[in-house]
């Protein structure tokens, strides 16, 4: 972690009563881990077949450029991250990785693994960028070293999960990963295409739904009222 930035892009910070009972609800984890056979594929930004892919609640698509989930199997003839041997995304050139809820609904980061590709023998400090259009209409970001993006060195996935790097990335509306050279705190395009990554296991936490925390108090009541009537 290196810096964090967020900008008011104008209106109100959201904080109607309805939303202070979410604060006290227990929230539900998700990983994206990109596993299945039905995902493994190419994805090509604004196709209508291939422009985008779902899991566990979650919709992702491709930025700019084409992204696809696969195994390090699938990366030749490229230099494949290592320490991962199951389904990752594999995002090319300088494009994203764009996620949203399916429904519409806030969510918060909590960590994730990634590693460069390299595609060019260019020796650019590569950071991977985790970009958040937030519910209080402001935006920010944050970057992450991926470690020696030299030519020839290699490279392994690194997990960033540290709960400090994370705590400004709640009740997010959307999310984007996508890759840059860091120059003086400024993030530039990275020569021949060479902005590229690998992400998995997106560690995600959302607030129950309303309906949901409804039925959950109400199997609670019955419950209780169960114990009770045999305590009698």
């Amino acid at each position: 972690m290196i810096k964090f930035i967020r900008q008011l892009l104008g209106g109100a910070a959201l904080v109607g009563a309805a939303l202070l009972p979410q604060a006290h609800a227990a929230l539900v984890s998700t990983v994206i881990d990109f596993e299945g056979e039905a995902l493994v594929g190419l994805y090509i930004p604004g196709d209508p077949d291939f422009g985008s892919f779902k899991q566990s609640g979650f919709v992702m698509a491709p930025d700019f450029d084409f992204g696809t989930v696969d195994t390090v199997l699938g990366l030749s003839p490229l230099v494949a991250p290592t320490g991962n041997n199951t389904q990752f995304y594999f995002n090319s050139n300088d494009g994203g990785l764009l996620l949203a809820r399916e429904d519409g609904r806030s969510f918060n980061l909590d960590g994730f693994s990634a590693a460069f590709v390299p595609q060019a023998g260019v020796a650019q400090n590569i950071v991977i960028v985790a970009y958040g259009w937030f519910a209080d209409a402001t935006q920010g970001g944050m970057y992450f070293g991926l470690g020696d993006t030299t030519d020839g060195a290699t490279h392994p996935f690194g997990l960033y999960n540290d709960p400090a790097d994370f705590s400004n990335f709640t009740d997010l509306l959307q999310l984007e990963f996508f890759a840059c050279v860091l120059d003086t705190a400024v993030c530039g395009t990275a020569s021949r295409n060479n902005a590229q990554f690998a992400i998995d296991d997106i560690r995600l936490s959302t607030v129950p739904e309303p309906t949901s925390l409804a039925l959950m108090a109400l199997g609670l009541l019955g419950l209780g009222w169960r114990n009770r009537r045999h305590t009698i």
